[in-house]
């Protein structure tokens, strides 16, 4: 096991991050082609209700994959999401210690076929989502991912809010308590979607206690179980 300095968690970084993409606003004659964005709130279900899941440590963490643009549009005001090449991943932790944990969103990864795919940050899923044209080449799973130049307009500011807001980003998760937050992972196009993701795990490496420092035993979770319980939905 290794060691470090806890992490710093600012309690401010999601109104940082909105403070950012009104920054990015781009005024532009194109922003009246999108409708008013909506933020949807989203109550994640009880943890043993997922069907992928894992229990270490005193820590279960649970994630969901959002595969469909009928799944992602329960939590975002948006009908094409995973079409345009973002899937939202929810990931849900537990911790029944009785010390804090920090876990590093960013570092969270997307196993497939031996490919490690990082999730983009809120910016670039939204520069992904809004593009005023689908470019089906720039939504495919390179390695490593390529950031785009992200454009977003006035209309698409309350999304980059919405989205930020439910970033799992640095997170600490009190002892006895929950929390909840979604990554953004860069996808194929939705007709080999479910078959890329039936073999595919999700990679957890940066767990610290928030008292020590000290990093926890890195965890992967299979997505299988997820995909099989959308089908008999």
């Amino acid at each position: 096991m290794t060691s470090r300095t806890p992490l710093n968690v600012s309690p401010g970084q999601a109104s940082i991050r909105c403070l950012l993409c009104w920054l990015l606003v781009w005024i532009s004659p194109v922003s009246s082609l999108f409708a008013g964005y909506k933020a949807r709130p989203y109550v994640p279900l009880p943890i043993e209700s997922y069907p992928c899941r894992i229990t270490s440590e005193g820590l279960t963490v649970a994630v969901e994959p959002m595969f469909t643009d009928a799944l992602a549009a329960k939590a975002f005001d948006k009908k094409d999401i995973v079409a345009r090449g973002i899937m939202p991943l929810t990931i849900v932790i537990l911790n029944d210690n009785g010390f804090a944990v920090e876990v590093d969103g960013s570092s969270i990864e997307l196993l497939v076929e031996g490919v490690r795919i990082r999730p983009v940050s809120p910016e670039q899923a939204i520069g992904r989502i809004f593009q005023h044209k689908l470019h089906p080449q720039e939504v495919r799973i390179p390695s490593p991912v390529p950031i785009p130049r992200v454009e977003i307009y006035t209309s698409n500011a309350d999304a980059c809010g919405d989205f930020s807001r439910k970033h799992l980003g640095t997170r600490r998760i009190e002892p006895k308590s929950l929390a909840a937050g979604f990554i953004y992972l860069p996808v194929k196009t939705l007709a080999n979607l479910r078959e890329d993701l039936s073999g595919a795990q999700i990679y957890i490496p940066d767990l610290y206690r928030a008292d020590t420092g000290r990093r926890m035993m890195f965890l992967e979770i299979d997505l299988g179980p997820a995909l099989n319980a959308g089908t008999k939905k």
